[in-house]
């Protein structure tokens, strides 16, 4: 079955601003769709993003990635049978930049997602599969859900230092029974947060966003309620946290701004020891900023037994970034965003050297979402373990939890 034609559309995600759609329609009539959310606390060192930047839209509007999908790329794709991974190559070479600033990032990742879904329409199979077939997986799994209950830093208006305060439910056999346990939890810390006057309003990622105090007050609220939520139930969670350090970084006098004082990475590190030994923390993301190499391997000598240190900024979902991550011995988690490099199948490429490399991956969502799923099907079918989805609230957060209720129902039924 051939590609018909390849459409380009502009659309808005979650925080009302434009980003782009891509259909790729087929000889039989069937339309693969795609959208692409956008980051907001952005590594330096991920892919471009184009913008139209004139007037319109504070120039965030996406009418030059619309040009280039339907004349630069769907050129050279019509009459030809979806091919992901051939495809997304060819995009790749036609790029010809080492940050996709010439077709952009957005531009080819639309495109590949759609491609993704129309080879797998072709084929007969779920999204999911195709991507465990494609990326070599002897088996699928569902992943753990990590749901962001509090939202601070770039991603919220109040005077949180810490990005995500994120619950993960543990010692569940289901993915069912680990999204109830997060809306319990959810519901719950909305009932401490009005009974202490703060407010519930939520975040660009659904979780909430009160003006606390302090991000400890944020985590002793957190434990009160996780400690209550598992006497009642007999559930059990635990706290994970993102801390976008490279937000707070002085690149200037080499320190971090936490608390009102620059500390040093080493600093850093001890706070970080302090708040695992305080609170149930099993996973600190970006503890410390995106070039601080000798910091991350000091954080990881100091940390690797007691949490999961995790990769973003630092990583960027770049094979050569991973690499030296490898390397240089940084990390034990990378997260892997598609947008960060452009197309889905260099995203498989770092889950797989990730995976063949011990270390963890967490699929993860962006803070300008769309409704679509597809990092469900990614986390499924490339085994990748974890995700991050946002809140249990909004609905471009809800679709990538519900993606995953639907499959492991599907699961269940067949064997």
């Amino acid at each position: 079955m051939r590609i018909a034609s390849i459409i380009g559309h502009e659309i808005y995600d979650s925080r009302g601003w434009p980003t782009l759609l891509c259909a790729v329609h087929l000889e039989d009539g069937f339309i693969a769709y795609a959208s692409v959310p956008t980051g907001l606390s952005r590594s330096k060192h991920e892919a471009r993003e184009l913008r139209d930047c004139d007037k319109r839209l504070w120039g965030k509007g996406v009418r030059k990635t619309i040009e280039i999908i339907e004349q630069v790329i769907a050129p050279e794709f019509i009459g030809q049978e979806p091919n992901a991974i051939a495809m997304d190559f060819k995009m790749i070479e036609m790029d010809g930049s080492a940050d996709k600033s010439y077709l952009g990032a957005n531009t080819m990742l639309a495109v590949s997602m759609a491609l993704y879904r129309a080879q797998a329409h072709i084929d007969g199979i779920e999204l999911y599969e195709l991507i465990g077939y494609l990326f070599g997986a002897e088996s699928i799994t569902i992943p753990f859900p990590f749901f962001n209950v509090i939202n601070g830093g770039a991603h919220a208006q109040n005077n949180l230092r810490i990005q995500e305060f994120m619950i993960v439910p543990v010692g569940v056999p289901t993915f069912r029974e680990s999204m109830e346990i997060g809306v319990v939890v959810y519901q719950e810390l909305k009932n401490a947060l009005t009974k202490r006057g703060y407010s519930t309003a939520v975040g660009d990622e659904g979780g909430f966003s009160p003006e606390v105090k302090s991000d400890e007050e944020a985590l002793d609220i957190l434990t009160e309620v996780l400690e209550k939520v598992g006497d009642s139930e007999g559930n059990r969670c635990v706290i994970a946290l993102d801390f976008a350090a490279s937000q707070f970084y002085d690149k200037l006098a080499h320190k971090y701004l936490w608390n009102k004082k620059q500390v040093t990475s080493k600093e850093m590190i001890e706070i970080y020891e302090d708040l695992v030994s305080t609170y149930p923390i099993y996973s600190i993301e970006d503890g410390l900023s995106e070039d601080d190499w000798s910091g991350w391997q000091a954080m990881k000598a100091a940390l690797q037994t007691k949490v999961q240190l995790v990769a973003d900024d630092l990583t960027a979902t770049n094979v050569d970034r991973i690499a030296q991550c490898i390397e240089q011995d940084c990390a034990t988690s990378v997260i892997i965003k598609p947008n960060q490099i452009g197309t889905i199948t260099e995203t498989l490429q770092a889950i797989k050297l990730c995976k063949e490399n011990n270390l963890n991956t967490i699929v993860s969502h962006r803070s300008g979402e769309t409704e679509d799923s597809f990092i469900s099907d990614i986390a499924i079918g490339a085994s990748a373990g974890q995700l991050k989805a946002g809140g249990p609230s909004r609905s471009e957060r809800l679709t990538k939890y519900n993606r995953i209720l639907r499959i492991e129902d599907t699961l269940v039924a067949k064997v």
